[in-house]
């Protein structure tokens, strides 16, 4: 897929639902984990559920930037973005479901439940063929003096 647009972008990363999400900690070492994106909404901002004291809330706090990567098995993005920590009851009704139910005893209204909010800048993507077709194309390549597309890559402005 070439050219991909915003909107072509949030429909695969709906489909894969986990990013890797990396923060910068206060002696600036990367941190990252997995994490679970409660919803992208029409502006592109990415929601999560997190603790009150995870310790990416300090580094939010400190830095604010982070990069959210996500994978499948023919699709690679990485986003850099900053974050915040929001604490609104509201939101967090409308953004309640399975997954902070399962963390979070105490419903939208749990203390120790807040949301955090990514506002996305840019967006690297690569598509490229699945194992399989990546190890016949560098074969075929071998013999010949072609190099291989191994996909499309670009960037995406959110």
């Amino acid at each position: 897929m070439t050219d991909m647009t915003a909107n072509d972008l949030v429909k695969k990363l709906n489909s894969i639902g986990t990013c890797m999400f990396t923060t910068v900690d206060q002696n600036h070492r990367i941190v990252s984990r997995p994490m679970g994106v409660t919803e992208i909404d029409d502006q592109h901002k990415f929601w999560f559920f997190t603790p009150l004291n995870s310790d990416k809330i300090e580094d939010i706090i400190g830095e604010g930037e982070v990069n959210l990567g996500f994978v499948d098995s023919h699709t690679w993005v990485s986003i850099a973005g900053r974050a915040q920590v929001i604490d609104d009851l509201e939101r967090k009704k409308e953004l309640w479901d399975l997954g902070p139910k399962a963390y979070f005893e105490g419903g939208p209204e749990d203390p120790n439940a807040v949301l955090i909010e990514v506002t996305p800048e840019t967006a690297q993507y690569w598509e490229g063929p699945g194992k399989a077709a990546a190890f016949v194309k560098m074969a075929k390549a071998s013999l010949s003096s072609e190099t291989p597309s191994m996909g499309d890559q670009g960037r995406v402005d959110l």
